[in-house]
C-alpha cells in the first residue's frame, strides 16, 4: 500500500495528539502508558523515514497550509529521531527517579500521563514549526512550543523551576514580541511592493523577495534576528537558557536543546532566505558571524567556572548555536551544509549528554560537579557513555560533530575569512579545555559515596549507541549515504537561494 505525502503528514500530527489526551485522561495504567508512548512515537519515527524515502526534494509539496520541501524534511528527521530516543529512554529515566529531592514525577506517579501529554504536544508544535507554509503561522508555532515547554520546565513545581520558568517565558516572549513586529514589517513590505495576495506565504515571497523595499526588509530584519536570536539563546539574549536547561526535567532538557532551538534557526532561515535579495548577503553575514563567534566567547568563562553538570551542558549549547550561525553567515555551500548537519549531530549528542546528566544527578542526589568522583570505578559503562557525549560534542573524532565541525572551520578559510577561522578555532578549543576538565574530574578520582552500580539499563544504553553510531555513519559517509545525502544538498540549497 502506497502513501501520498500528504497522507504521511497527517498521519505524524494525528497521532501524538491522540497519545496526548489518552495519557492526560490517566486512562492507561503505567505499563501501557509506557508502551503506548513507545508506539506512538516508533509510528511516527516509521512515517517520518517512509516520508523521507517517497519524497522528491526536486518537486516541493504545498498543500493547504503545509508546505514541505528538502529543508523541512530534514528538520522533520531530526526531531522524529529524538522524539523517538525519548519514547525509549523515558520509562528508563522514570523509573530511577526515587530520590527525595529529585524525585518528583516518580513520587507522585499520577503526574506521569501529564508529563507524557505535554512532552508528546511539544513534539507536536515542533513538527507544526518546519511544516507550515507561512512566516506568520511559523511564529504562531514557536510560541506555541515557548507556552508548552513553559509546562515542562515548571513541571517539578519547586522554587527553583518556577523562577527558571518565569525568565523563560519573559525573556523569550520579549524576543517573540521583537520576531512578531519584524513578521509585520515583512507583511508591510509585501503588500507595498506585492498586493495583498498570498500574504506571508514563503514560498511567495521567496520568489519575489527582490521586490522588496530594501529599507524595510533590512529594519525587517533586524527585529527578527534579535526576536529569534532570544529564542535561540544567541548572546547577549541568552540569560534564560542556562536556568531553564538546568531546572527542567533532563528529558525535556534534551529536547530542548536538540529540537526546539534548531526549529527556531529553521524559522530564521525562512525569513532569511525572503529577505536576503533585498538586504544582502554581507550584511545578513556580518551580524551572524558576529553574533555567532560571541555567543561561544561569553559561554567559555561561565564554562570554565561551571559547579551545575547541566548549566555546564547548556553554556555548551550555546557554543553549538553561535557555531551554526556562524556556519551560515558564510554563505558558502560547504559551510551551510557543514551547519545544516551540525544541527543533526549537536541534537543527536546533546540529547545523550542531558540524558545522562539527569541520570546521574538522580543517582548523586546532587547537581554539583565537585561532588561527583569516581565514576570510572562505581559505574563504568555509564562512565564510558558519559565520556562519549563529551568527546562527541566536543568535536573529536571519529565522533559526527567533528566531521561538522571541520568543514564550518574549513568554511571561514574558504570563503576568505582566515582570521575568524583561526578566532573560531580558538574559542572552540576554550570550550573543549573547559569542559573536559569538568568531566574528566567526574571521571576520575576516589568516589566519596557508595557504588550505586550501573545506573543506565539495556534499552537506555542501546537507545544512546543508536544515536551516537548514527551520528558518526551519516556524518562521515552523507554523501555516500541514499536519499540523505542528496535530502542535505538540497535543503543546503534553499538556504543559500538568495545568494546564488
Amino acid at each position: 500500500m502506497e502513501f501520498t505525502t500528504t497522507q504521511l503528514l497527517y498521519f505524524i500530527l494525528a497521532l501524538p495528539i491522540i497519545f496526548s489526551v489518552t495519557a492526560a485522561a490517566n486512562v492507561l495504567s503505567l505499563p501501557l502508558l509506557h508502551w503506548a508512548d513507545r508506539l506512538t512515537a516508533t509510528l511516527v519515527a516509521g512515517a517520518a523515514g517512509l516520508l523521507l524515502i517517497t519524497f522528491n526534494p526536486d518537486m516541493p509539496v504545498h498543500d493547504g497550509y503545509f508546505y514541505i520541501d528538502a529543508l523541512s524534511v530534514w528538520m522533520l528527521l531530526i526531531i522524529s529521531t529524538l522524539y523517538l530516543a525519548f519514547a525509549w529512554t523515558s520509562k528508563a529515566y522514570l523509573e530511577r527517579d526515587t530520590n527525595i529531592r529529585y524525585g518528583y514525577l516518580r513520587r507522585f506517579t499520577h503526574l506521569e500521563g501529564r508529563f507524557y501529554a505535554l512532552s508528546h504536544i511539544f513534539v507536536w508544535t515542533m513538527m507544526l514549526v518546519v511544516l507550515v507554509d507561512s512566516l506568520g503561522l511559523m511564529w504562531v508555532t514557536i510560541e506555541a512550543t515557548t507556552l508548552v515547554s513553559a509546562l515542562l520546565v515548571a513541571f517539578k513545581f519547586t522554587r527553583t523551576s518556577l523562577e527558571a520558568a518565569w525568565k523563560y517565558v519573559m525573556v523569550c516572549t520579549v524576543g517573540i514580541c521583537l520576531a512578531l513586529l519584524g513578521t509585520i514589517l515583512v507583511y508591510y513590505a509585501q503588500l507595498g511592493a506585492l498586493g495583498g495576495a498570498m500574504p506571508l506565504d514563503w514560498a511567495y515571497l521567496a520568489e519575489h523577495g527582490s521586490e522588496l523595499n530594501p529599507r524595510l526588509a533590512k529594519m525587517a530584519f533586524c527585529f527578527l534576528f534579535v526576536g529569534y536570536g532570544t529564542k535561540i539563546g544567541l548572546a547577549p539574549m541568552h540569560a534564560w537558557l542556562p536556568d531553564t536547561y538546568s531546572e527542567a526535567p533532563s528529558l525535556t532538557s534534551g529536547m530542548l536543546s536538540g529540537a526546539l532551538c534548531t526549529c527556531v534557526i529553521y524559522v530564521l532561515l525562512r525569513a532569511t532566505i525572503i529577505l536576503m535579495p533585498a538586504v544582502g548577503v554581507d550584511f545578513i553575514g556580518t551580524m551572524s558571524i558576529f553574533f555567532g563567534l560571541l555567543t561561544i566567547g561569553i559561554a567559555i568563562p561561565f564554562v570554565v567556572v561551571q559547579r551545575d553538570v547541566k548549566r555546564m551542558l547548556a553554556y555548551s549549547s550555546m557554543e553549538n548555536y553561535g557555531l551554526m550561525m556562524a556556519g551560515f553567515g558564510l554563505f558558502i555551500p560547504m559551510a551551510v551544509e557543514a551547519s545544516l548537519l551540525h544541527m543533526m549531530n549537536h541534537a543527536f549528542v546533546k540529547y545523550i549528554l542531558f540524558y545522562m546528566a539527569g541520570t546521574i544527578v538522580e543517582t548523586y542526589s546532587t547537581k554539583n560537579l565537585m561532588r561527583i568522583h569516581g565514576m570510572i570505578h562505581q559505574a563504568p559503562r555509564t562512565a564510558m557513555f558519559w565520556l562519549l557525549g563529551i568527546v562527541g560534542i566536543l568535536g573529536m573524532p571519529p565522533m559526527g560533530v567533528f566531521f561538522s565541525e571541520f568543514y564550518i572551520l574549513a568554511g571561514f578559510f574558504k570563503a576568505n575569512h582566515p582570521y575568524l577561522g583561526i578566532l573560531a578555532l580558538v574559542l572552540l578549543a576554550g570550550m573543549l579545555i573547559g569542559i573536559l576538565y569538568h568531566a574528566m574530574r567526574m571521571l576520575g578520582g576516589r568516589p566519596k559515596r557508595k557504588a550505586a552500580g550501573e545506573l543506565m539499563g539495556r534499552v537506555d544504553a542501546l537507545a544512546m549507541l543508536v544515536l551516537l553510531l548514527g551520528s558518526g555513519i551519516v556524518s562521515g559517509f552523507i554523501h555516500e549515504l541514499p536519499y540523505l545525502g542528496e535530502l542535505l544538498t538540497k535543503a543546503a540549497g534553499i538556504v543559500m537561494g538568495g545568494a546564488l
